[in-house]
């Protein structure tokens, strides 16, 4: 099947090509014999052509003609009849062409052909947001959703829905899933068992490592865990980050109750809303002057930035007179401007 799909897609494409070949050899050609019958009408052959280009499209301005009488006959019977005919079968075929893209995007049978974007297996409404909050984050962010699903449930132009199990080499293959900066698997829905969700996740996460060995690429992988039970299957594969859904949400509650507001706070650093100014997590690169923790925090604090952590890390003021290590990863929070400054 896959090769009677590729077989379709070369020809088709061929056709194409062959068609505007075709195409600009006859413009090229009628120029050249019109430019020998008019001389005087056609100064050079770019007019000539300018004049079977506007007359092929039936745009007609009329600021050129054929005058004698050889010319004419040569315009009614070449360019008149067979251009236009030719140039409507072009029309044709691009349109067509638009048609099939537009189609083949939509049922998801396009193959991803970018870098540096994010990989999101599986439709649900978590996924749903996580797609718009990394939109919002960057302007050049691309996204490519794997799921099975019949047409794209999504419409953005940086957005390419793949249509695919997820377990299927060749559908990480057309996801490009060795050039993302993350790939992102969700908790199917639909399944109300949570062993049953958490070992699909299990199996698609086999899937990717094993694919995984084969690009010498060490894809990163983020999987979200319904039950904390199992995070201890996942670990003899290839997870970078758990999310474990329900817990997520338990331990906000319970700070909430303790801590009352404290949930707006954490809404703010996870929800970036188009256009508020407001604060975020953003990690910054550790400068060669940074000798210590203090040094970093006080330089940063200047510049209105924050620093929490380092990594996993937010034990920093305990670490004032330590030196940063080389491998030191620091998120601070501040504003978009003040980020971009530093």
């Amino acid at each position: 099947m896959l090769f009677f799909r590729k077989l379709f897609i070369t020809a088709t494409k061929y056709r194409y090509l062959t068609l505007i070949l075709v195409t600009t050899i006859y413009i090229l050609i009628n120029a050249v014999v019109m430019r020998m019958l008019e001389p005087k009408t056609f100064e050079n052959t770019f007019h000539a052509v300018w004049w079977i280009l506007t007359t092929m499209t039936t745009v007609g301005y009329g600021d050129v003609y054929p005058t004698t009488q050889l010319g004419r006959i040569w315009a009614m019977v070449i360019v008149y009849t067979a251009g236009i005919g030719l140039f409507g079968v072009l029309i044709g075929v691009i349109v067509d062409a638009v048609s099939q893209y537009k189609r083949m995007k939509e049922e998801g049978r396009m193959t991803f052909r970018g870098t540096n974007h994010y990989v999101i297996i599986g439709w649900t409404a978590k996924s749903k947001n996580t797609i718009n909050e990394l939109f919002l984050s960057d302007s050049k962010t691309e996204i490519v959703l794997i799921d099975e699903l019949e047409k794209t449930p999504y419409e953005h132009e940086r957005f390419l829905y793949i249509q695919g199990s997820p377990t299927d080499e060749e559908t990480l293959r057309r996801a490009m899933i060795e050039k993302s900066k993350a790939v992102l698997l969700f908790a199917a829905d639909g399944i109300d068992n949570p062993d049953l969700a958490d070992g699909k996740t299990l199996l698609v996460a086999s899937s990717i490592e094993r694919y995984d060995e084969g690009t010498e690429s060490n894809i990163y992988t983020i999987a979200e865990i319904l039950n904390e039970k199992h995070v201890g299957n996942f670990k003899h594969v290839k997870i970078d980050e758990f999310i474990l859904s329900h817990e997520s949400v338990s331990n906000l509650m319970a700070k909430s109750a303790q801590t009352k507001g404290a949930s707006h706070l954490f809404t703010q650093l996870l929800s970036r809303k188009d256009g508020d100014g407001g604060s975020d997590l953003w990690e910054v690169k550790v400068r060669p002057e940074w000798s210590t923790y203090g040094m970093a925090y006080d330089f940063l604090k200047e510049k209105g930035a924050q620093l929490i952590a380092d990594r996993d890390d937010l034990q920093i003021l305990k670490k004032w007179n330590e030196p940063i290590p080389s491998d030191a990863r620091l998120f601070v929070i501040c504003d978009k401007e003040t980020y971009q400054q530093l």
